[in-house]
């Protein structure tokens, strides 16, 4: 594995056991996460999370966080380069599942990194924010799962992304919020 993707799982599994805290979609972490993703505090937070993951390995390493500035799993899944998505999971990966509309129509969905994965590629351990033991999509924490995407039990896997940090997006600055882009993670 890269320097990157072993420091963007070591920053991952620090974060375990961070919880919600003050409301829905609240605490200290939460709101940073959320702020740094351009989204209003109490937002869903699953892909703040991994944009901040994604920027504490880039900090560490000196180098540009690869990871679009979103905190929408459909904008982060849009605005990810084609060569990047793959339908095989490796560790690094960030997984991207659809969950269709919400009752206002805006899509939803949920997001996380890929740890390890089966010999098989059936199998994942992930890391994810906004999430519970049950493995919720709008849970209360950053929590470890070991699951098999591909039998939809928590969502229609759209797949995965691993995001090259030797490679910047279009837009470094670009914001994609939910209000903005009529979706929500």
């Amino acid at each position: 594995m890269s320097d990157f993707t072993d420091r963007l799982m070591f920053e991952a599994r620090k974060m375990l056991g961070v919880r919600e805290e003050g409301g829905a979609n609240r605490g200290t972490m939460i709101d940073i996460w959320n702020r740094e993703a351009g989204a209003p505090v109490g937002s869903p937070w699953c892909a703040s999370f991994v944009h901040a993951m994604h920027k504490a390995a880039s900090d560490y390493l000196g180098i540009f966080n690869p990871c679009p500035r979103t905190a929408s799993t459909h904008a982060l899944w849009t605005m990810a380069d084609p060569a990047s998505k793959s339908s095989l999971p490796a560790p690094g990966d960030v997984f991207v599942v659809d969950h269709g509309l919400d009752a206002e129509g805006n899509r939803i969905g949920h997001c996380g990194i890929v740890i390890a994965v089966t010999p098989d590629g059936q199998t994942i351990v992930s890391i994810e924010g906004n999430t519970n033991a049950a493995g919720s999509r709008e849970g209360d924490s950053v929590a470890q799962h070991t699951w098999r995407p591909r039998d939809g039990k928590r969502g229609t896997l759209l797949g995965y992304i691993a995001f090259d940090p030797g490679q910047a997006p279009a837009d470094p600055e670009a914001k994609d919020d939910a209000q903005a882009h009529g979706e929500t993670t």
